[in-house]
């Protein structure tokens, strides 16, 4: 007889709304892999131990997973991302001026597939990082849905633009 065990998970640190996201998982048993409840969980695991630069949106844009290559490309280090807007927690830069936030941010892939729902989405970025060098940045975002169609997240690939 297989036993199931499971365990309530919640954020570090989550704010109300964040709180909402609560799930349970099945941590699994010799004959079963762990699952969990929420269609974003699986991706949070995938993206946290990628090799590759990706992070994970929620529906709202905050910050579910960042992988480490994505946190050294983005230049956010690596405490206090997760469960911020991503807008918040990376320095986007305008090309031509190169002051932050500038007013097609909210217009940037990862964020702007959440707007539409649509497909795939592509952008261009420049971020500051933490020691002032600034990085282009090929952003390729997808929409991330549950099983009724609803849109919950967006999943982006990241990768440095080398001239």
């Amino acid at each position: 007889m297989t036993k199931l065990i499971m365990r309530l998970e919640r954020l570090a640190d989550a704010d109300v709304a964040l709180a909402q996201m609560l799930h349970v998982v099945d941590l699994g048993a010799g004959d079963r892999l762990p699952a969990a409840s929420t269609p974003l969980s699986q991706w949070m695991t995938t993206v946290n131990a990628a090799h590759d630069s990706c992070l994970l949106l929620d529906d709202v844009g905050r910050v579910l997973a960042m992988s480490p290559a994505a946190v050294a490309l983005l230049g956010c280090g690596d405490g206090g991302v997760i469960g911020r807007n991503l807008l918040d927690v990376v320095d986007i830069v305008d090309f031509d001026s190169g002051t932050s936030s500038p007013d097609y941010a909210a217009r940037i892939a990862p964020v702007a597939v959440l707007a539409t729902g649509g497909g795939l989405m592509r952008s261009l970025l420049r971020v500051r990082q933490r020691d002032g060098e600034r990085v282009t940045v090929d952003a390729a975002a997808a929409p991330l849905h549950d099983d009724r169609g609803r849109l919950v997240g967006s999943l982006t690939f990241l990768a440095p633009v080398r001239a």
